[in-house]
């Protein structure tokens, strides 16, 4: 132990993940596997377990970084105060958070807001104040584009937000932390 006593962190973690791989197992666990690793040491866990998963193994990760799971991770299992809170793809729990929209920018903002808002979808400003941008939910961008052509109403962008992973995370186990930053229980 005194030989990777003087290791950085990030080559300990490499050691341990080159360890839980040498008995070829077919299911492999990792808890915070990129703690400690420069960049270059987190692509390469990234494209480790990703092959590692190709290969069919299993390979579950656990991790705080949202991030690191929405770069890394096909599925996802949420667990909140010992209970199942999801067990889906990232990209379905992402979509689950309600920062959905679709981002417009036209220089006509007043009168695509209006054709928009006569649609039925719900039309809020987006960025700073003349930032010609609106966030609008309740009509698909394939529709909110026909509306525009319709109406002559030029649009310079067109696109589809959702929540990111990190977003929808909070959103969806904020009744099931046990402990918030700043606020006591």
């Amino acid at each position: 132990t005194s030989r990777i006593g003087g290791f950085s962190l990030g080559m300990k973690q490499r050691l341990g993940i080159a360890t839980a791989l040498l008995g070829d197992p077919p299911v492999l666990m990792f808890d915070e596997p990129i703690n400690g690793m420069d960049p270059e040491g987190v692509l390469w866990v990234r494209r480790l377990l990703r092959r590692l998963a190709a290969e069919g193994r299993t390979v579950f990760l656990s991790s705080h970084l949202m991030s690191e799971m929405e770069n890394t991770a096909d599925r996802l299992v949420v667990i909140g105060r010992g209970r199942l809170i999801a067990a889906e793809s990232v990209r379905d729990f992402a979509a689950r958070g309600t920062r959905l929209g679709i981002v417009v920018g036209t220089p006509q903002i007043a009168e695509l807001a209006a054709v928009l808002t006569g649609a039925g979808a719900s039309v809020e400003p987006e960025g700073s104040p003349g930032a010609e941008k609106l966030v609008v939910t309740g009509l698909p961008a394939d529709r909110i584009g026909a509306l525009a052509l319709q109406h002559r109403i030029l649009l310079n962008e067109l696109t589809t937000r959702s929540s990111s992973l990190e977003e929808a995370f909070m959103e969806l186990t904020a009744d099931s932390v046990e402990y918030l930053a700043g606020q006591p229980r």
